[in-house]
């Protein structure tokens, strides 16, 4: 007696999932394009045959801002966790997966992190570390990146679909150079408060001459170490301006209520990522 047929099971589309995982976590078609190395029209198309096989539209809206669908926000939900598994398996065989993309603030990056990085590529000589500048806001597409480095608060709503750890605290001070101007104010437009901040936390009065404005914390803080004025600055963008007496701290430094914090997506975190968060935590901690 023969046995019973077996209807075929259907082929499943890992193209198509993986085009439409890579657009949801990077936040849009053309970073997935980019990131699995094909054209954008090739990821449309994997995605238009997803879409067909579900028998409902994954995005919705013109076609240069289109938006995934609560459909597409369900089905994203429940695959990542394995295209995360599947990477954190392909990481840990050869040098496949190794590496960590890292987005940070951009004067952070320059005066703090980038200075420290050949002590990790000394301590995990298999990751490639691949850094972007940002300030942007973060979403749970974290602009593409696998960590996040930005400012945050103890009570700070994490962005959903994120986690966050802080592990620096953010402490403050003013600085001048020996022998420079330092009843001249001087004020970074990308960190307006921080004069306030710092009277606020001290009761010192802020230099009465002044303000002169900066775009950038970066520039600014170049400006004090020529002798222009005095800037509040956090203590981990200058520690190397203080070491070798470019600058001088008069009054310390104080710590506010804001941190340092890396921000990763929820169960995303591949050996490499944690490999980074590990390391940069110690890092933090030196800096404390």
């Amino acid at each position: 007696m023969k046995p019973p047929s077996l209807a075929p099971s259907p082929a499943l589309p890992l193209k198509a999932l993986q085009a439409f995982e890579a657009t949801m976590r990077l936040g849009g078609m053309g970073r997935a394009a980019e990131r699995l190395g094909v054209t954008h029209g090739a990821v449309s198309r994997q995605i238009g045959l997803l879409q067909q096989a579900l028998g409902h539209p994954l995005f919705e809206g013109p076609r240069n801002a289109r938006r995934p669908t609560a459909e597409a926000d369900r089905l994203w939900t429940e695959i990542a966790p394995a295209f995360a598994a599947l990477e954190q398996a392909i990481a840990g065989r050869g040098r496949v997966g190794r590496r960590v993309r890292v987005s940070c603030l951009s004067t952070l990056a320059a005066r703090w992190l980038i200075p420290r990085l050949p002590d990790f590529a000394a301590a995990a000589p298999d990751v490639v570390v691949e850094l972007t500048e940002s300030y942007a806001a973060l979403d749970r597409t974290l602009g593409g990146a696998d960590l996040a480095i930005r400012m945050s608060t103890a009570d700070a709503a994490c962005p959903e679909g994120l986690e966050a750890v802080p592990f620096m605290d953010n402490a403050i001070g003013v600085v001048t150079a020996p022998g420079g101007a330092p009843d001249v104010r001087l004020v970074s437009r990308s960190h307006p408060s921080a004069w306030t901040n710092w009277t606020t936390q001290t009761g010192r009065p802020a230099p009465a001459g002044g303000p002169i404005e900066f775009d950038h914390q970066q520039t600014m803080i170049e400006a004090a170490a020529a002798g222009l004025g005095a800037a509040v600055a956090q203590r981990p963008l200058v520690e190397a301006d203080l070491a070798g007496g470019r600058l001088w701290a008069p009054h310390g430094f104080v710590t506010d209520s804001a941190v340092f914090a890396v921000f990763h997506r929820h169960g995303e975190t591949g050996p490499p990522a944690r490999r980074f968060l590990a390391w940069l935590k110690q890092q933090g901690d030196r800096a404390g």
